[in-house]
């Protein structure tokens, strides 16, 4: 016998050469095989959860959606998963589930829902950004024929414009 390593022994053949440990080296084939399966395996998994959120209607690439599918714990039935969609309001079936939440608006006793208020809020918010400012008719004009900087400066002040220079 020769000594390979602190903890293991190599027996020799008739020719001086190592014997093969058969057992070990199918302990190893035997790892990396149970190995491969569980990664295939989860593979294979997420390949058919992926495929149903297809079938469903929803495209696990887009953004929106993606939140869906990340947040989906429920049955990989197509049909369990789209209905869960609609309801959570990732696909245009229906509208997100009922609505529950009712506030009252001040002073006139009638009950919104959240989602209405929120769509009204939304409005006002796109209202605001489609709008110009508000000009004076002809201030161009009345700012063209000023004759000097006091008076223009009256002139824009006037029209509740400030101006703070300094020097």
């Amino acid at each position: 016998m020769v000594e390979a390593s602190e903890s293991e022994t190599v027996e020799l053949d008739g020719n001086g050469e190592p014997k093969r440990n058969f057992r070990r080296v199918l302990e190893d084939r035997a790892e990396t095989a149970e190995a491969k399966a569980s990664e295939l395996e989860a593979q294979v998994t997420q390949m058919q959860r992926t495929e149903a959120f297809r079938a469903a209607g929803i495209d696990p690439a887009d953004t929106r959606q993606s939140y869906f599918v990340k947040g989906y714990d429920g049955d990989v039935d197509p049909d369990a998963i789209r209905a869960a969609a609609e309801e959570a309001g990732f696909l245009g079936g229906t509208q997100a589930a009922p609505q529950r939440s009712m506030q009252s608006i001040p002073g006139t006793g009638e009950a919104v829902t959240f989602r209405q208020e929120l769509l009204a809020q939304q409005r006002i918010a796109d209202a605001g950004v489609q709008g110009q400012p508000v000009v004076q008719p002809g201030l161009n004009d009345r700012i063209y024929s000023t004759k000097s900087e006091d008076e223009l400066m009256a002139l824009m002040r006037s029209e509740g414009y400030e101006f703070n220079v300094q020097g």
